[in-house]
């Protein structure tokens, strides 16, 4: 039996000759051991990392309305630009009753002694025979010119919406549309100072435009079509 030991030599022996048998003899290696890869510290902000193999994970899509809407905008133009007939009527109606009021109250501009009252200039050509009794509103003549004067405006309104409008092609902003029916207003004024009230009004001698009447009254008729363009562009606004 060996009584050899590396560690421990039987006799004293230098440095290079343990060098030397250490590596002649392979039994006395000390095997390096494969080096171990460490998983990675987990901090609070920090996940682990998934194998490739493993399918990532979406965010689920979030669904789009299937019919977005057309123009933008308020809802009325909108409106108006799916429902040109009711848009027209509306419109007709509240552009007619606010220049109806202001032609009430256009006295207090100076401009008249009285009132601009088309539903007075209607009557009398409707109903002439008819009298007005002390309170005035409560006459026939008043109440048959009035429904004639706000189907007038209705008609001229619709006359505008669906005929002219539509003919002079697509508009885009409101300023487009303000100018349109402003030049609608115009012609109205200009018919009814240059040919409605001369012709249908001789017992008052108006004269030639209604000059007779004087200047204020020419003045207070354009301005009564002004505010009735006005209101007719702002409530019929398509945006094309």
């Amino acid at each position: 039996m060996s009584s050899y030991y590396p560690h421990r030599p039987p006799h004293a022996a230098s440095a290079d000759e343990l060098a030397s048998r250490m590596q002649t003899n392979g039994a006395y290696r000390t095997p390096s051991a494969p080096a171990q890869q460490q998983p990675p510290a987990l901090g609070w902000d920090q996940r682990p990392q998934q194998s490739q193999a493993q399918p990532q994970y979406q965010e689920p899509a979030i669904q789009q309305p299937a019919v977005m809407a057309q123009t933008t905008g308020t809802q009325w133009p909108q409106f108006v630009n799916n429902n040109r007939l009711i848009g027209a009527l509306v419109a007709g109606f509240g552009a007619t009753q606010l220049a109806t009021m202001f032609g009430y109250w256009v006295f207090g501009l100076g401009l008249m002694d009285g009132s601009l009252d088309f539903a007075f200039f209607n009557g009398v050509i409707l109903t002439p025979n008819a009298t007005a009794n002390e309170a005035g509103f409560a006459s026939m003549q008043w109440w048959s010119g009035m429904g004639f004067h706000y189907l007038n405006g209705m008609v001229f309104s619709l006359a505008y919406a669906l005929i002219i409008f539509p003919w002079l092609g697509k508009t885009h902003t409101t300023a487009s549309n303000l100018a349109r029916s402003m030049g609608m207003g115009m012609f109205l004024a200009t018919a009814s100072c240059g040919w409605w009230i001369p012709a249908l009004h001789q017992d008052m001698d108006p004269g030639f435009f209604s000059i007779n009447f004087g200047w204020g009254a020419v003045v207070s008729v354009y301005l009564w079509h002004v505010v009735w363009a006005l209101a007719l562009g702002l409530f019929f606004n398509p945006q094309d």
